[in-house]
């Protein structure tokens, strides 16, 4: 089934990064194609991702209500049909950000566990890497980053999960060449991303 609505949570400190472009190569070709996009800038939000006592999971307590924050930015998530993050990976890993927002807001009671509402969404992942792909791949980086997402889709009940590595970011490990067409094909990748949706 087409996406109706789209929720785009993404995560760098400047507004003006590639990342940010790519989030606004996605939402352009998702509004071409008649998705509405709502977007979270955790860093302009404010978002604070360190799980406090009054965020951890309960688990005698479904009902647990969390902070005012927590069940705000949950409640934006209930209306939207798919879910799209977009970060950069640092360390082969999340940024703080992206893993405090699965720590807070995919909460127990919440997104998992009883009363889940999260299944039955649609999740696509887009991590942009610094270096090559073949290096990505040769140090298993590829399959645990994959690991971990098809597990924490899984683990929500989220079948339609799809994940999409940029590679050369910024070329620390391969030339780039051709800038302007190197960046321009990263662009047309992310915007093919929204093909799995229609």
């Amino acid at each position: 089934m087409k996406s109706q609505n789209m929720y785009i949570i993404w995560s760098h400190p400047r507004a003006d990064s590639l990342t940010a472009k790519i989030v606004e190569e996605i939402q352009g070709e998702a509004t071409r194609n008649d998705i509405n996009v709502t977007t979270l800038d955790l860093y302009r939000r404010g978002f604070n991702p360190v799980l406090e006592q009054d965020d951890e999971p309960d688990w005698q307590n479904p009902q647990k209500q969390y902070t005012p924050e927590v069940h705000q930015l949950f409640g934006e998530l209930q209306d939207k049909d798919t879910l799209v993050f977009v970060f950069p990976l640092w360390w082969y890993s999340f940024p703080a950000m992206i893993k405090g927002y699965l720590d807070r807001v995919w909460n127990h009671g919440l997104a998992y566990g009883k009363g889940s509402s999260l299944a039955g969404k649609k999740i696509r992942w887009v991590a942009l890497i610094g270096g090559s792909e073949d290096k990505f791949i040769e140090y298993g980086w590829c399959k645990n980053i994959t690991d971990f997402l098809n597990g924490a889709a899984s683990y929500l009940g989220i079948e339609d999960n799809g994940i999409t590595f940029l590679y050369n970011t910024i070329g620390v490990e391969e030339d780039i060449g051709d800038n302007q067409s190197h960046y321009e094909s990263l662009f047309e990748k992310s915007r093919r991303i929204v093909d799995t949706l229609l």
